[in-house]
């Protein structure tokens, strides 16, 4: 609840990413409602509400709408939603999400940001850096599931990110609410199912191709996700886990790689009041790689 000044202006900060719903009253006018108001990390939203006469009608209810062109906001970039990440067919991971905004290019887990090289992108995490200082590469990984949204800068972004020669990958997790909530996912690739191929031979019995019967693909994610209030409108928590393994062998290569992770992350989010939040983060990512090198 936030009253206005003299000029019928209010202002919210401290606002975490998501979906809000604003209702508005005052003596002598009929009260409105606006729902389905999107903030976003590091973006300002204006409302401009006008009020009608009280009984000319009553409440009113308004959807809010996606803005078009953003007066607000001098960086150029793309800020990418859970309602868009759940949709899109990407992978169950932030860089391979990321390649979905416009500007990045490149396959793999480092991709080329307005031009820039894969080493030259900074990477930030609830407003942490956690770009490798040695690669200059992303350092670390978590549920897919834990993601709040993804904020793709390209230029024009503020110094409080740094020199990035590339661009700026700002990560926002997410928070627990008033509601306890809990969620779950397993997914599992099984790419020795697909139909493979017998070894080829010229009619001098000359090796053309390998048999395909000697590689193999395997993938597993077992992901888990709780959130909730600690003290109602004042703390919340969230705790996310995922295993990722994954054994893959290419045509004609014994050892197989095998990959296998553990990713931890837990947030506390404390808000004495609304102008202060406060916030503690605890994430570690135990990672073994067997034969890494495939050919």
């Amino acid at each position: 609840e936030r009253p206005s000044d003299a000029n019928g202006e209010a202002v919210f900060v401290e606002l975490l990413p998501g979906t809000y719903d604003v209702a508005v009253s005052s003596a002598g006018f009929a009260g409105m409602t606006i729902r389905g108001i999107r903030v976003d990390v590091n973006r300002t939203n204006v409302q401009y509400i006008k009020l009608p006469l009280e009984g000319t009608a009553d409440e009113i209810e308004v959807v809010a709408q996606e803005r078009t062109v953003d007066t607000e906001n001098t960086s150029r970039g793309t800020v990418l939603t859970k309602e868009f990440l759940d949709r899109i067919p990407a992978g169950r991971s932030y860089q391979s999400a990321v390649q979905m905004a416009p500007g990045v290019t490149g396959g793999g887990g480092n991709p080329n940001m307005a031009g820039g090289a894969t080493n030259e992108n900074t990477y930030m995490l609830d407003g942490a850096n956690i770009t490798d200082p040695v690669t200059g590469t992303f350092s670390v990984n978590f549920n897919f599931d834990a993601i709040e949204q993804i904020e793709v800068l390209l230029g024009g972004y503020m110094p409080e990110y740094g020199v990035s020669i590339g661009g700026v990958v700002n990560l926002v997790t997410e928070s627990g609410t008033n509601n306890l909530e809990f969620d779950t996912a397993v997914y599992y690739q099984n790419g020795d199912w697909r139909p493979r191929m017998d070894a080829r031979f010229a009619s001098d019995g000359t090796e053309i191709a390998p048999t395909g019967f000697d590689s193999t693909f395997q993938s597993l994610q077992v992901a888990g996700k709780v959130s909730g209030p600690v003290v109602r409108d004042r703390a919340w928590f969230i705790i996310s886990y995922q295993h990722s393994r994954s054994i893959i062998a290419n045509t004609g290569i014994p050892q197989t790689r095998d990959y296998d992770a553990h990713y931890v992350l837990g947030k506390l989010t404390v808000q004495p009041n609304s102008e202060h939040r406060f916030t503690a983060f605890l994430q570690m990512d135990p990672t073994t790689i067997d034969n890494i090198d495939q050919g």
